[in-house]
């Protein structure tokens, strides 16, 4: 295993959000494709890498090329990002009233374990992780902020899953099957449900090498709201590689994670200013 890794944004399902204008989704994946391309693509190329047609690609191109978020090469007649999407990502900022109140309580966590903890919230699409304290080791698992995962991905997909709405469950199932990540991963439908339900009773969730071979995970729930509208805003999971996670650190980990997340919880919901979170 490499000293880092950054290789978690893997594995998220297909699914497509039920509406969204398509023009918009279109858009969105040029200036992806552009972005991440290592040179600089032509029509021919972003159409071809997108499965869209060569005038839907060009029409999209010049109104990007419009508003300066791409530039084309006058001489090789290929694009790259503009300048204005240069200064637009440069100038933005995300913030989560989440991450700041979550922070004091990842350190502590991450201190006493000395393994690396995560924060993360699921879009509905997939979980996207919005910070992480990294251990002092050597071997660790690693990653930045803004990867997404899969919501299958072990402890932490369980928790979100747990605490998700029926429905949203029973659809993520249906439209996907269970992934193979490692031999260890669930992939049987019952059997998932019913690790669901025991998350929901002892309020953590286990991830023994189901996501990362060699590697093991805990992760519990951070909830907004009182009664009635409580409801899952957010999971912290501890990761460590399975020769360091021992069953009694392992033990001690979910213990915890457990009181970090309920301590976040209180804190969420003492906060009347965050209502729109």
């Amino acid at each position: 295993m490499s000293e880092k890794r950054d290789d978690m944004d893997l594995d998220i399902p297909q699914r497509r959000p039920s509406y969204m204008a398509p023009l918009v989704l279109k858009m969105a994946q040029v200036m992806n494709r552009i972005a991440g391309f290592p040179g600089t693509p032509g029509i021919s190329r972003i159409a071809a890498d997108l499965g869209l047609a060569k005038s839907t690609t060009h029409g999209i191109l010049a109104a990007l090329e419009q508003v300066g978020w791409v530039l084309r090469d006058p001489v090789t007649r290929k694009y790259t990002c503009g300048h204005a999407f240069r200064d637009l990502a440069q100038s933005a900022e995300i913030s989560l009233p989440l991450v700041g109140h979550a922070r004091p309580h990842i350190n502590k966590l991450g201190g006493e374990l000395d393994e690396d903890v995560f924060l993360g919230m699921f879009t509905r699409h997939y979980i996207l992780i919005l910070d992480q304290v990294e251990s002092t080791k050597k071997l660790k698992v690693s990653t930045r902020a803004g990867t997404r995962l899969s919501i299958f991905a072990g402890a932490a997909g369980k928790v979100f899953l747990a605490y998700a709405d029926q429905e949203t469950v029973a659809k993520l199932l249906q439209e996907n099957k269970l992934p193979r990540f490692t031999p260890r991963s669930i992939t049987e439908r019952a059997k998932y449900l019913a690790e669901l339900e025991k998350v929901r009773r002892e309020g953590v969730a286990l991830d023994n090498e189901e996501y990362i071979p060699d590697v093991k995970a805990v992760a519990a729930p951070v909830f907004y709201g009182m009664g009635l509208r409580r409801r899952i805003v957010a999971g912290i999971w501890v990761v460590g590689l399975s020769s360091e996670l021992t069953e009694t650190k392992l033990r001690k980990a979910a213990g915890l994670a457990k009181e970090a997340a309920e301590a976040i919880t209180r804190e969420l919901s003492t906060l009347t200013g965050l209502r729109a979170m």
